[in-house]
């Protein structure tokens, strides 16, 4: 009976022997291998010119432009042509002063600086100020520039920055 029984299961584990080693799987070829390739750009591109600084920073930035307008200060001070407009301006006045005029350059020649003070027209109202004494400030200016080491183009690029607020700040014009 037992050989019966073998004999009856026979298929059974022939099945399962052949299922289990299951169709021959063809060998693995392996992947062709990659072959770098190195792109000949050429030589090196040099570094294009770096961008133009500003006319801030060609001033020296917020040093350069606190040095310029204590140098102004000082001139102003100094010109009988314009220091009768500025004899209360002491202590805390003038320090308030200087940091307008520094702000209001730094913003003109582009720097990070804002401007808060009043605009040119209100804050000149009333002062009588000619065409003379303008012209005057603007040699102080000038001068103050020349004495802190700033270039000729630089002067030039700051005289016509500020010369549109001629218009804000002269009341008196003579008469032709």
């Amino acid at each position: 009976m037992r050989a019966r029984i073998l004999l009856a299961l026979f298929p059974l584990f022939a099945l399962l022997a052949v299922a289990a080693c299951g169709k021959k799987k063809p060998p693995e070829t392996p992947e062709p291998a990659i072959a770098e390739v190195a792109v000949d750009a050429g030589p090196p591109v040099e570094d294009a010119a770096p961008p133009p600084k500003s006319l801030f920073d060609r001033l020296g930035g917020n040093d350069g432009i606190k040095a310029v307008i204590d140098k102004f200060v000082e001139n102003v001070q100094q010109d009988p042509a314009v220091n009768k407009s500025f004899k209360n301006t002491k202590g805390p006045k003038l320090d308030a002063f200087k940091k307008n005029l520094a702000d209001q350059m730094c913003e003109v020649t582009g720097g990070p600086c804002k401007y808060a003070g009043k605009d040119m027209k209100s804050a000149h109202k009333g002062m009588k100020i000619s065409d003379a004494q303008f012209d005057a400030l603007v040699m102080d200016l000038k001068l103050a520039m020349g004495e802190a080491k700033v270039g000729d183009a630089e002067q030039t690029e700051v005289v016509e920055k500020l010369a549109p607020l001629r218009e804000d700040i002269v009341e008196s014009k003579k008469k032709k």
